[in-house]
């Protein structure tokens, strides 16, 4: 049997932390732990950890102290989880979720099955079940409700990169080094919270400018966002992350968050979308 564990940073989140935690619980493959980051919540969320903790013994909580909102801080949270979890039980996967997350009740065991049946299959998803569009595009694994191979993760350093863009980055590493990445609208899950209510998808133009997104990709997500509304994200907001991937040198420049990717692996992003857009262009 595979073993998991699930890594949720939580933020004022008394209204949905209790619901998001029984969700995980709940799986048909219980995990072996939760490490819960609270993000120094100011609201009821410490107590409700608590009192989920008296029930669920492999609940592990990393309180910090409150320092505001900021999105950024995320990274660093799945890397607190992480080292963290070296003191525990060894597992096969790590899951990522958020803290207003509700699952169906066999999705890490889908997941899990699939993976079993694609060795090179090293980070999977199922969808939010609010996509108004959900066969449009091919899509990549969701930024929460992610399940990643722990050996393939052990191989590129089992931390995430501090700076914009690191959600994105693990998916393309895989890409780079020959394995496989999916996203399966098989099981899904939906956000309590709406989709991008809290960080308003402040990061996403510097993003893919760290990354190294290809100029032309960019224009054409950001516009077929606005359009057809495929990745539920507001025209206006689609607006500004094209607005900030082209000023992103200048309007972040002074940002510790933002630092560019090396040159290979920039290169490897944007020839992979250029490739993308042939295939779109020539079908």
């Amino acid at each position: 049997m595979c073993k998991w564990f699930a890594i949720i940073t939580a933020k004022d989140s008394a209204f949905t932390i209790k619901d998001a935690l029984l969700s995980i619980f709940n799986q048909t493959i219980k995990p072996s732990y939760v490490i819960v980051v609270d993000d120094g919540s100011i609201d009821d969320t410490p107590n409700i950890l608590e009192s989920m903790k008296q029930i669920y013994s492999n609940l592990y909580i990393i309180a910090l102290p409150n320092k505001g909102y900021d999105i950024r801080r995320i990274v660093h949270n799945w890397n607190k989880a992480l080292e963290y979890s070296k003191s525990l039980e060894e597992t096969d996967y790590h899951f990522i979720s958020a803290d207003d997350c509700i699952y169906q009740d066999n999705y890490v065991q889908f997941l899990i099955e699939r993976m079993n049946e694609n060795p090179k299959l090293v980070i999977a998803s199922g969808t939010r079940d609010s996509f108004k569009i959900k066969r449009f595009v091919k899509r990549v694994p969701e930024g929460a409700g992610r399940l990643i191979d722990n050996t393939f993760f052990k191989e590129i350093g089992y931390k995430y990169p501090p700076y914009y863009g690191y959600e994105s980055w693990i998916l393309f590493k895989a890409l780079q080094l020959g394995f496989e990445v999916a996203h399966f609208y098989d099981v899904e899950f939906k956000h309590l919270r709406n989709f991008g209510s809290k960080h308003g998808f402040v990061e996403y133009g510097a993003m893919m400018r760290c990354l190294g997104y290809n100029p032309l990709f960019v224009i054409a997500r950001c516009v077929r966002n606005i359009i057809f509304g495929t990745e539920e994200i507001p025209w206006k907001a689609s607006l500004k992350m094209m607005l900030d991937y082209f000023l992103a040198d200048i309007k972040f420049k002074n940002d510790e968050y933002y630092r560019y990717y090396d040159e290979e692996f920039r290169r490897f992003v944007n020839d992979s979308q250029k490739e993308r857009l042939k295939k779109i262009l020539n079908s």
